[in-house]
């Protein structure tokens, strides 16, 4: 299981509603943010079930591949956005 660190943002969704969308938007240091994503690339790259924690939540998928990655520059706002989405087939 991965665990989230850094400070809460905006929010909106339930997370643990299976039926329904929920985003959240978390604020992390450097070091935070590049333990988390060595964490996630470990459980990836381990196969099976993929498991995100936050404090008083867990959301996870057994993801499929092909996994996808979407990146997107603003460059009035001079801001990298990069995306990994696991997809989980029935």
């Amino acid at each position: 299981m991965v665990q989230i660190p850094g400070r809460v943002g905006k929010s909106s969704g339930v997370p643990l509603s299976t039926e329904k969308e929920f985003e959240q938007e978390i604020y992390v240091t450097r070091a935070e943010m590049a333990r988390f994503i060595r964490d996630l690339a470990s459980a990836i790259e381990a196969g099976g079930r993929v498991d995100v924690s936050r404090d008083d939540w867990t959301l996870g998928v057994t993801p499929m591949e092909p996994l996808k990655i979407e990146i997107q520059y603003k460059g009035t706002k001079r801001e990298l956005e990069v995306q990994l989405k696991l997809k989980e087939f029935p």
